[in-house]
Parts: structure tokens; sequence; C-alpha cells
């Protein structure tokens, strides 16, 4: 009996297809047969999710694979709303001496590798942007809906400061 390497590959891929005897063959040696455990690691590594760090490795290397991809991060939950005062506010009090509100959202993608916190206080806007697998992000925008603000990040080490309140439903991470 010969077994080729195309008997190999099948045996790791689409067993149904190779004969009865190859299979019982294979099946005695797979624990020691290089060429077998180096398929079925290439088959284990097939079912792996590539991140975004690897995806731009292979992006920078190959010169015809695009890194376009879009993500889309939605509010974790819904802030907290404004408490009436427990006491009693008369009409000549003045707001002169009221600290300007400070409002934190928080938005996660479907898959939770990336991670926005949205800071406002008063007119300046701060938005922090993190990966859930502690990687640096480099060379990306962020996309604020719904005013469709576009910002360009060269990195994620710091946050981005905007001088103005900004009201964010949906935030897109562009690649």
């Amino acid at each position: 009996m010969k077994v080729t390497e195309r008997d190999i590959f099948n045996f790791v891929f689409y067993p149904q297809i190779v004969s009865e005897e190859i299979r019982s063959f294979l099946s005695s040696i797979e624990n020691s047969s290089e060429a077998v455990i180096f398929y079925k690691e290439l088959k284990s590594s097939l079912d792996m999710k590539a991140t975004t760090t690897i995806k731009s490795k292979i992006a920078k290397k190959i010169n015809l694979y695009k890194l376009s991809n879009v993500i889309t991060l939605y509010p974790m939950h819904n802030p907290i709303k404004e408490k009436k005062h427990d006491y009693l506010v008369l009409a000549a009090a003045s707001d002169n001496n009221i600290a300007p509100k400070m409002v934190t959202k928080t938005f996660v993608d479907d898959g939770k590798d990336y991670l926005i916190k949205i800071l406002t206080y008063g007119n300046n806007t701060k938005v922090f942007v993190f990966s859930t697998h502690d990687e640096v992000i480099k060379d990306f925008d962020i996309i604020i809906e719904p005013q469709n603000l576009r910002f360009h990040l060269v990195d994620n080490t710091e946050p981005l400061k905007i001088d103005q309140a900004i009201e964010a439903k949906e935030v897109r991470i562009e690649f």
C-alpha cells in the first residue's frame, strides 16, 4: 500500500473520502507521524480567530492584502439618568456654583475585542480606546455617530481629546 501526501491531507481534513485501509493505517501511526501531526496542527490553527495585530502584520508583509476592517461598537449600558435633588432648591438659587456635568458612556463590539470609553465633562470630551487583548492599536480612525465625526489616531496609548461635548449613540473603528 502506498500512502501519498494527499491521502494524509484527506485523512485529517476529509476522513470520509479516504479508503478504509489507508484510514486504519494512518490511525495507527497518527501520533508518531510528523506529516499527520503537521496537518492536525494546521487544521486547529484554521479554527483560531486572527487578532487585529496579526491581520495588520499580514497586511504589512503582503502588498495585495488590504486591511479594511470596520468594527462597530454599541453602548454597553444606558447612562445613569440625572437624579432629581432630594432637597429644596429655591428660585433665587444660582446655577453659577454648580460644577459642569460629567457624562460617561462605554461602547463594546460584538466580539468584545475592543472597548471605548467616552468621557464628556462640560465642553470637553476624551475618548479612550482599549483592546481587551492588551494590544497597542495603531493607525486607525474613530467615527462617532450620529454626528458622523471622524478622527484619526496614530495609536491608543493616549486618549483622543475633543474641544466640544459629544453625544454618541454608536462608535466605529476603521483600520
